[in-house]
């Protein structure tokens, strides 16, 4: 197509223009026409250039009681996307749509640690007619808040899905917005580790979903899986997923690898749990791509220190500084009374040796498994007993994940 991004404006509801460069250097003006026909919006994208003219259909939208439901519009665009790992801020800036790249660029902005620009972003979505759109927006802007300890402004995210999961129930809409509206509920729910009683069962919906989302909703599914104890069905279906894939999605990817690692290190299988955490760094590393594993940093039990602190030591710290941001969103969420013990006192490393050291981990095992001396870990524990005032290893759960 082109690339875009220069300069862009906008107007009535019902027109939208932009300045870009084509892909030859010269510059193109292009105009995005929306109107209604029989029912449906109508997006047509022109563009004039030094060579001539070029248009096209965008896409059609189903309107419904003041929700638009876009057909070429999709959930979590760039995490929609195919592209080799290092090139995500060209996916973005290719978005024609403004809305799109501009859903896009959070998503890039919360992917690589930057919550407050992607809260910046979405919140101007939450409200939007575009089903699609809004449905992004309250995912980034949830998650996004979480991170930065915002809880009541996390649980308005949350809530602006259930909203729209329940709206898309009670009316009657295309099966692949009903599929993506289920897809944001259970990513509402179940990356908290929160019931998703009475929702619908997701499986038959997957299949309605574009490629890449039907790669995260297998990462939601296999995440769901793991935490009804099942780890090994969990793993399978990442692994499965990833061999039928066609392309590369890096972000998808990289939480599945992430799932499976965690599965994995879960076992005690770390040779395997490490190949998987290093696969999805592989994928992650090149466009800055750190929250998965903030997000995943208690569940991996210690192979981000293993596997990342050493290698690159300025990520780990930039993963270290949003674990514990989110760390303190996460136990506000779910365990406020421990919430000052954890997320105030313990060191990343700290919670990685409690995460370990509580799910029966032997100091041997933890010495082998961080690359540290045994005389290190027993310091480390001791430390962590004082801390939160426990004598033994089994008191440590109650501030553990699961």
């Amino acid at each position: 197509m082109f690339s875009c991004g220069e300069r862009e404006g906008g107007g009535p509801s019902a027109l939208r223009w932009m300045c870009c460069v084509c892909g030859g250097g010269c510059w193109s003006f292009c105009v995005i026409f929306k109107f209604i026909f029989g029912g449906f919006w109508i997006i047509i994208v022109v563009k004039v250039c030094w060579f001539g003219f070029e248009g096209g259909l965008l896409g059609a939208t189903w309107v419904l009681e003041g929700v638009e439901c876009m057909c070429d519009y999709v959930v979590l665009p760039l995490l929609n996307s195919s592209f080799e790992p290092g090139r995500a801020r060209e996916v973005v800036e290719g978005f024609v749509d403004v809305d799109l790249r501009n859903i896009a660029r959070a998503e890039l902005f919360y992917f690589t640690g930057r919550a407050e620009e992607c809260c910046e972003i979405t919140r101007g979505y939450l409200s939007s007619r575009v089903i699609e759109l809004r449905l992004s927006a309250c995912i980034l802007y949830g998650y996004s808040n979480l991170t930065l300890g915002n809880v009541a402004a996390a649980k308005r995210g949350m809530e602006g899905i259930q909203s729209c999961l329940k709206l898309a129930m009670k009316k009657k809409v295309p099966a692949d917005v009903y599929a993506s509206c289920l897809l944001a509920g259970y990513v509402g729910a179940v990356l908290l580790h929160l019931p998703t009683d009475g929702m619908p069962a997701f499986g038959e919906y997957s299949r309605m979903l574009p490629e890449g989302l039907r790669l995260f909703a297998t990462y939601v599914m296999a995440h769901h899986t793991y935490l009804n104890g099942d780890i090994w069905s969990a793993y399978g279906m990442g692994k499965a997923a990833l061999f039928m894939a066609d392309r590369s999605y890096p972000i998808s990817m990289t939480y599945i690898h992430c799932m499976m690692a965690v599965c994995a290190i879960n076992r005690k299988h770390k040779q395997e749990a490490q190949e998987e955490m290093l696969r999805s760094w592989e994928l992650a590393k090149m466009d800055g791509f750190l929250e998965p594993f903030i997000e995943h940093h208690g569940l991996l039990r210690g192979l981000i220190e293993a596997c990342i602190r050493n290698r690159d030591p300025e990520a780990y710290q930039r993963i270290t500084e949003g674990v514990i941001s989110f760390s303190r969103g996460w136990m506000a969420l779910h365990n406020p009374e421990n919430r000052r013990k954890v997320t105030g006192e313990l060191s990343t490393m700290e919670f990685s040796i409690a995460m370990l050291a509580s799910g029966g981990w032997t100091n041997k095992e933890i010495r082998e498994h961080l690359g540290i001396s045994i005389n290190t870990v027993k310091h480390y524990l001791t430390d962590i007993f004082c801390k939160l005032n426990v004598k033994k290893r089994d008191e440590l759960k109650k501030f553990m994940l699961k």
